[in-house]
C-alpha cells in the first residue's frame, strides 16, 4: 500500500476541491425553505442536529415511532408519523437512526408519506470537520497506519480520515461488532467483561459466539435504566453479574450523565453521582480473571484501559477497544494498550458507514 503522507495528499486535494462543501450547499439548496424533521428522537438525532447546525441549517422538529411530546434539550416537538403526514406533509425528513433506519423507512412508506426522505448515511458530509481541526491529529494517524501490518486496519485509518474530512462512507465488516473470529477465536470458559453493557444486546451477542459455554459474564452499566432492560435480558442466562457502575482509572464516585440511548457519559456537569471502578480494584479479590474485554464507554476507554493496566500486564485478556469517540483514540488507545503489555497484536476493524463504530482487537 502507499505511505500515509500520499494518501493524506490525495484526501487533501480533494478537501481543497470543496467536495463535501459542495454537497453539503447541493442539498442545502435542495430542501428550499421547506420545514426540516429528525426523524429518531434517540442520540443519533442530537449529533444530526448539532452538525446541521454548524453548516446554518436548523431544524423544525422530532419525529419519533415510540416517543412524543418535547424534546428536552431543545424545547422542539417530538411527533408521531401520523403527525408527520398531517402537519408536514412537505417537509426534509432526515432519518437519524443507523439501526432502525429501515424500519423507519417501512412507516414512512406505510403511510404513503409524500415529502423528502433522506437516511443518516445521505448526509455524511455534514459531519465532516476542518481540515485544521484534524491537523494536530497527523502524526498520530501516521504512526497508527504504519503500526498495523494487515491491510484491512490500515485502509480503515484512511477511511476514518476520509470519512472525518470528507464524508465519504466507510465499509464495514460483515462480523458482529466485538466479535472477529479469525482475529479473536473464543474458547468454552471465557470470562467476559462487558464494559458499557448497555441492555445487554453484546452480552447476548457473546453467548452466541460461544453457543452458551462460559465461565463468567460481567456487565458494567452506569445507567440505572438501561442496566435494568440488560437485567430483563438476560434473565435466561445463568453466571452473569450486572453491575450498577462505571469503568474508571479507580474506584470512586463521578457525576453522571444518563442517556437511555446508548450516550450515557461521565460528566462534570452531570446531575447523577454513580459508582465507577478500575477492572484491577474489581477483580483484585476474584479468581475469575476476565479473559476477554470490552470497552465502548463514550469516552472514558483511556482511563478505564489505565484501571485495568495490572490486569493487561499479568493476564493478557483479550481486548475489543472502541477508538472513535475522539478524534485521538485512533492512536492513543493503542499506544496505551502497547505502554502496558508490548506483548500484543492489534488490528482494526469497522461496523458503520460513517467514522463511529472502530473498534481496536488485541491479542
Amino acid at each position: 500500500m502507499s505511505t500515509f503522507k500520499d494518501e493524506l495528499k490525495k484526501i487533501k486535494k480533494i478537501y481543497d476541491d470543496n467536495v463535501a462543501k459542495k454537497k453539503r450547499e447541493a442539498l442545502i439548496e435542495e430542501w428550499g425553505e421547506k420545514p426540516i424533521i429528525l426523524y429518531g428522537a434517540g442520540t443519533l438525532s442530537g449529533f444530526v442536529k448539532e452538525h446541521l447546525n454548524r453548516h446554518g441549517v436548523e431544524i423544525n422538529g422530532f419525529a419519533d415511532t415510540f416517543r412524543s411530546g418535547i424534546e428536552k434539550m431543545t424545547g422542539l416537538p417530538i411527533i408521531s408519523a401520523s403527525q408527520l403526514k398531517e402537519d408536514y406533509s412537505d417537509a426534509v425528513v432526515i432519518i437519524t437512526s443507523e439501526l432502525h433506519g429501515e424500519s423507519i423507512m417501512k412507516t414512512l412508506k406505510e403511510i404513503d408519506y409524500s415529502g423528502f426522505i433522506y437516511s443518516f448515511d445521505e448526509l455524511l458530509s455534514f459531519y465532516t470537520i476542518p481540515y485544521e481541526e484534524f491537523e494536530p491529529h497527523i502524526d498520530g494517524y501516521e504512526w497508527a497506519y504504519n503500526y498495523y501490518i494487515d491491510d484491512t486496519s490500515k485502509q480503515i485509518v484512511i477511511d476514518a480520515v476520509k470519512m472525518r474530512l470528507l464524508g465519504t462512507a466507510m465499509k464495514p465488516s460483515p462480523n458482529p461488532q466485538y466479535f472477529e473470529p479469525d482475529i479473536c477465536p473464543m474458547t468454552d470458559n471465557e470470562v467476559f467483561l462487558d464494559g458499557g453493557c448497555f441492555i445487554g444486546d453484546t452480552s447476548e451477542e457473546f453467548i452466541r459466539q460461544v453457543n452458551g459455554k462460559y465461565n463468567h459474564i460481567y456487565g458494567f452499566e452506569p445507567d440505572e435504566n438501561n442496566l435494568k432492560k440488560a437485567v430483563a435480558n438476560l434473565s435466561a442466562f445463568k453466571k452473569i453479574d450486572a453491575i450498577h457502575g462505571g469503568l474508571w482509572h479507580m474506584t470512586n464516585v463521578v457525576s453522571f450523565v444518563s442517556g437511555e440511548f446508548g450516550n450515557s457519559h461521565f460528566s462534570e456537569e452531570g446531575a447523577e453521582l454513580v459508582k465507577v471502578f478500575g477492572i484491577d480494584d474489581f477483580f483484585a479479590d476474584k479468581t475469575d480473571i476476565p479473559t476477554f474485554i470490552k470497552m465502548d464507554i463514550e469516552g472514558a476507554e483511556a482511563s478505564a484501559l489505565d484501571g485495568a493496566a495490572e490486569t493487561i500486564k499479568k493476564h493478557h485478556p483479550k481486548l475489543a477497544i472502541c477508538v472513535y469517540h475522539s478524534l485521538q483514540d485512533m492512536y492513543v488507545l493503542p499506544k496505551r494498550i502497547l505502554h502496558y503489555n508490548p506483548d500484543y497484536k492489534l488490528f482494526l476493524r469497522h461496523y458503520s458507514k460513517w467514522y463511529a463504530e472502530s473498534v481496536c482487537y488485541a491479542v
